[in-house]
């Protein structure tokens, strides 16, 4: 039956799956053919050799004549595919981020300790000198609040500064007291009391000193923020207006001697010494003006986390009198203390002056140098 399969294929493929069936048979013949006595030590091993080499001549031989039987049409047994890998996660590049603000905000809560203060009141036609250490004026404190703001939107912005300040019973001397009349038709009669030596009048100040400010700014350089890299900065000029408000009380006890009296008037002139003189007495004058004001602030970030900052401004200029003045320096150092706060200190010199420019003269000229320390929020 095997032989009549085989024979039923034609060509090549019929000749050689029978050539191969004829040697797969032969193989086992070989083997068992024994070899002759006279070679049989040296030729045991020739019978195995012949029939494996039969034996897989018509393996190789058949092998090709068994594929081409097989009968047309018939495919081969489906090899298992592996299961489909599961499609990665698309990767999503991040969008655009969003524009920042164009709003933005600061709020400073600060403290100004004058180390020294010196200078003259003048309430009435009496006159006080003042040097006054930081003690002296912390003891007659009764009142201070300050604050400094500033909003922008993109680069433009307000900016706002108040501090108010309440003194009672400063400590201080008389140092020249004048009296002038008023003029009149028989014209302009002055009178003036000074001291020969060194006058042992004490004065009692009570002062109210109120400065308000509020200008328009314009940003050059960076945004302001707690945290920035280094070298980052800004430049902000401003423009605005300054509300001055000073009271004051001098309250007046003690004795005074070898005093000086001089008038002077139209036809007249002379003058007159008082061995002593007892003098008790109150004064007081309060006013508020308002100063045209220009200034400039600048910073600058030596790290990310500290910056050196400064700020000058110049109020008055004369526009209401001759004494009508006031200004600003200061410059310190500011340091992060979280990604939306600062810490500020800083030296700051302030002036102020002005005068009613009538007569009696009510006038001020005061200088303050001091530590400034402030707590900087922003938005």
């Amino acid at each position: 039956m095997v032989w009549n399969t085989l024979a039923s294929l034609s060509g090549a493929a019929g000749w050689r799956a029978r050539m191969g069936w004829f040697f797969s048979c032969l193989g086992p013949v070989v083997w068992s053919l024994p070899p002759s006595p006279a070679r049989r030590s040296s030729a045991r091993l020739l019978p195995i050799g012949a029939g494996l080499l039969t034996g897989l001549l018509g393996s190789v031989l058949a092998a090709p004549a068994v594929r081409a039987a097989d009968p047309p049409g018939t495919t081969p047994a489906p090899v298992a595919a592996e299961p489909p890998a599961e499609p990665a996660e698309p990767v999503t590049s991040p969008g655009p981020q969003p524009e920042p603000s164009p709003w933005a905000g600061t709020v400073e809560l600060y403290g100004f300790a004058p180390l020294r203060t010196t200078g003259t009141t003048t309430v009435k036609g009496f006159s006080a000198d003042l040097d006054l250490d930081l003690g002296q004026v912390l003891r007659p404190l009764t009142g201070v609040a300050y604050i400094r703001g500033s909003v922008e939107y993109g680069r433009i912005g307000l900016l706002t500064d108040l501090s108010y300040v309440s003194l009672q019973g400063a400590d201080g001397k008389v140092s020249d007291i004048k009296t002038r009349s008023i003029e009149g038709p028989l014209g302009k009669r002055t009178l003036t009391l000074t001291s020969g030596s060194q006058p042992s009048l004490d004065a009692k100040i009570g002062n109210i000193q109120g400065i308000y400010d509020l200008a328009l700014r314009y940003r050059f350089g960076d945004r302001e923020s707690a945290v920035a890299r280094a070298g980052s900065f800004s430049v902000i000029p401003y423009a605005g207006v300054r509300f001055v408000n000073m009271q004051y009380d001098l309250a007046l006890q003690g004795q005074a001697s070898k005093l000086t009296l001089k008038f002077k008037g139209p036809d007249f002139e002379g003058s007159r010494t008082l061995q002593e003189l007892n003098l008790q007495g109150q004064q007081s004058f309060g006013g508020t003006v308002a100063q045209p004001l220009l200034g400039t602030q600048a910073m600058v970030f030596l790290s990310p986390r500290l910056r050196l900052f400064a700020r000058a401004d110049l109020g008055g200029f004369g526009v209401n009198n001759a004494e009508d003045y006031s200004w600003n320096a200061q410059a310190g150092l500011g340091y992060a203390i979280g990604n939306s706060t600062q810490l500020n200190l800083s030296w700051r010199y302030l002036h102020l002056s002005g005068s009613n420019d009538q007569i009696p003269e009510n006038a001020y000229n005061i200088d303050q140098n001091g530590v400034e320390i402030g707590l900087k929020f922003f938005f």
